[in-house]
């Protein structure tokens, strides 16, 4: 069978080759279709979309389920766009007059027109009425619960123990970040302003380079012939590089197969969590906890290829360098003034050299708290300097910073 190219309902890939069933992009999973099989006449492999036997006419039994069958092509979920791949847990309806299946979208019985409102079974409720599971039961069963045995709760337990660290630490991520939005109060400690008027100076520096780099305002001290570098030509090389399989555009043999696999036990144990049967036709990848999932060898997901590149030759000549002098203004000083409390910030006087200027000038305001048994200098707005001072509190926030607090001072209305 030949699939259609499809786009990805969670991360909107488009063009995804209809050979893969997982998006290369976010790992999203396309929905196959399950089958039934018609009690009547006795027609096999009826498509789960289909509500009445092709071949008789019947309608699906209420106590009907769906399977998968490995052994014939996938037929995914609308091939051309995906958006059905996103359906969980749509499960069919049990009508409780006529006791017909129905589908999750529609609220009258499709065959006698009963209202759904009085119906209390869904498809998950129906037993089996063979007393044994269906084709591929323990893939497609569609409870987890009915795919953990001894075995699988041990592993799960002794895993839980092993990551049961990491856990508490990321709680305690959560918790201290939670903490870290509360706004605290404290009595004002003291608060006090700072003004800068910041000068730079106009200083001479040397460098050296090359004669057709040498820049406009430079003056030349001195020349000399020397050894210069240059590229030559370029090579062909190749070389083997690691690279990734999901390229829809490679028809080689070493991406993924069409469902994807990486059975841990020889086809006898979970397949990336196994198909789940949503109930209303269609079969979905059921995920397993991260903790739980074997990661794929490296060989599944990259292959070697040979990468064609070109390398510069290098060769040398003999040129002109330019030994030079140039002028650069940089910071040189700062003036600055210091006031407490609710005087009026003012500048310093200023006395410029001859070889200086001025860069700019700004006002900083500091109040400090107590905190955790510990003072903080935290710079803050003039509104809220001015806030706080009236106040003679200070509101703000402390987010963990190693073995201290970084404080972020609030409005203070």
């Amino acid at each position: 069978m030949v699939h259609s190219n499809w786009n990805c309902p969670q991360c909107h890939r488009p063009n995804i080759s209809g050979d893969l069933i997982k998006c290369p992009s976010c790992g999203k999973k396309r929905n196959r279709w399950g089958y039934w099989d018609c009690r009547y006449c006795g027609t096999k492999e009826i498509r789960g979309d289909h509500k009445e036997c092709p071949n008789c006419g019947k309608a699906r039994d209420r106590d009907v389920k769906f399977y998968l069958n490995d052994d014939s092509p996938y037929e995914f979920v609308d091939e051309v766009s995906g958006e059905s791949a996103v359906r969980i847990g749509r499960q069919n309806w049990i009508c409780p007059y006529c006791s017909q299946q129905n589908d999750d979208s529609v609220q009258t019985c499709s065959y006698c027109g009963a209202s759904r409102a009085e119906s209390i079974e869904r498809y998950h409720d129906i037993p089996n009425p063979n007393g044994s599971a269906p084709p591929n039961s323990f893939r497609n069963s569609g409870s987890l619960k009915n795919k953990i045995n001894k075995s699988d709760l041990f592993v799960f337990i002794c895993v839980g123990l092993i990551f049961l660290p990491f856990i508490l630490l990321i709680s305690g991520h959560i918790i201290r970040n939670a903490l870290d939005g509360i706004v605290h109060t404290s009595d004002l400690v003291s608060a006090y302003w700072q003004s800068d008027i910041n000068i730079e100076a106009l200083k001479s520096f040397e460098d050296s380079c090359w004669e057709d780099e040498l820049p406009k305002d430079a003056r030349v001290l001195r020349t000399a012939i020397e050894s210069r570098q240059y590229i030559h030509h370029y090579e062909d090389r190749t070389e083997e590089v690691w690279v990734e399989d999901y390229n829809d555009d490679d028809d080689d043999d070493y991406g993924w197969d069409d469902d994807d696999d990486w059975d841990y036990d020889d086809g006898g144990g979970w397949d990336d969590g196994g198909w789940d049967d949503y109930g209303d036709g269609q079969f979905g990848m059921l995920q397993m906890p991260a903790l739980m999932i074997c990661p794929k060898p490296p060989i599944a997901a990259f292959h070697w290829e040979t990468r064609y590149y070109q390398e510069p030759v290098y060769a040398t000549r003999e040129d002109t360098k330019c030994y030079y002098e140039y002028d650069k203004w940089v910071t040189a000083r700062t003036v600055r003034q210091k006031g407490e409390g609710d005087e009026h910030p003012y500048y310093g006087e200023l006395t410029l050299a001859e070889n200086e200027r001025e860069k700019n000038r700004e006002i900083k305001y500091f109040v400090q708290i107590n905190y955790k048994k510990n003072q903080y200098i935290q710079q803050c707005s003039e509104e809220q300097y001015y806030q706080c001072l009236e106040k003679k509190k200070v509101k703000f926030r402390a987010a963990k910073d190693g073995i201290s607090y970084h404080i972020s001072i609030c409005n203070n209305p």
